[in-house]
């Protein structure tokens, strides 16, 4: 008798409804600085304002910070 195989969880967090493609995580309570994360970050808290990649590219060339675990960043200045 086979037996049902489990969705497997990805290994890095838990699952994350996709957003646009980016999102902003503005400086407060809880986020020491303004962050850009991917729409499937699972570091990016509950709510994730969706932006554009032109808005992302916009606020990390004037000091935000990428996500350590989503690193955004390589995919908005891939060539």
């Amino acid at each position: 008798m086979p037996t049902a195989a489990f969705p497997r969880r990805p290994a890095t967090g838990p699952r994350r409804a996709r957003l646009t493609g980016w999102g902003l995580a503005e400086a407060g309570i809880g986020v020491p600085a303004t962050e850009i994360h991917r729409g499937d970050c699972w570091a990016a808290g509950k709510k994730l304002p969706p932006v554009t990649a032109e808005r992302a590219r916009a606020e990390l060339a004037d000091g935000a910070r990428a996500c350590d675990a989503c690193l955004p960043d390589r995919a908005l200045f891939r060539a």
